[in-house]
């Protein structure tokens, strides 16, 4: 039970860190040190570029400013990992 309590504290601190880091408008991932690597993260990375592809590739469907919008923001988080 102890180390079920120290988990979930962790994991309070670290949604905190993302939280506060968000609402400063900065890279929440990489002010926690919780940017995934290695196989996680490539396969994270593949999921976020066949995202935007789809999103690019149904934009005339949709003609949505909201999802142009998180198109272009999700490129630029791929380009600020790089």
């Amino acid at each position: 039970m102890k180390r079920n309590i120290h988990h979930i504290g962790r994991l309070l601190e670290e949604q905190a860190c993302l939280a506060d880091s968000l609402l400063e408008g900065g890279d929440a991932l990489t002010a926690c040190g919780c940017a995934p690597a290695g196989a996680q993260g490539q396969a994270l990375r593949e999921a976020l570029l066949e995202t935007i592809q789809t999103l690019e590739e149904s934009k005339k469907a949709f003609k949505s400013k909201q999802l142009e919008a998180l198109r272009k923001k999700l490129i630029r988080v791929l380009a600020q990992a790089d």
